[in-house]
């Protein structure tokens, strides 16, 4: 992951920052702990949902990867299922489960194919 450092911060947030007297790294790191698919899912006129707005904006503008779409329609279904049901509560900490899953399967996928390398055959 790249790091922090390579940021660069526009006028404006930086005139932002003086004005409310912010500093850039606390706004960025609040701006990061807001971002939870699960809370925003399960509650999505939240106060802190503004920064999961963004994030599923920057999702749907910005994903090249066609797969990726189709696997949070799979991901979505799922979870709808699990909405209907309703069974034990806790919908956020079933909704994290459901992400944590899609989250290791995309993962797996990943090493998988840096493990065929260029040629679409396995390395090992």
């Amino acid at each position: 992951m790249k790091t922090l450092e390579n940021i660069k911060l526009t006028p404006a947030f930086k005139q932002f920052c003086d004005l409310f007297n912010f500093t850039p790294e606390e706004v960025v790191q609040e701006f990061i702990d807001k971002i939870d698919i699960a809370e925003y899912m399960c509650d999505p006129i939240h106060p802190d949902r503004w920064a999961n707005v963004f994030a599923m904006e920057y999702l749907i503008q910005y994903t090249q990867s066609e797969n990726s779409i189709v696997e949070y329609g799979e991901f979505a279904e799922e979870w709808v299922k699990m909405m209907e049901t309703n069974e034990g509560g806790d919908l956020v900490g079933k909704t994290r489960s459901l992400l944590d899953a899609w989250h290791k399967r995309v993962l797996e996928d990943r090493i998988h194919l840096i493990m065929k390398g260029d040629e679409g055959k396995d390395i090992v």
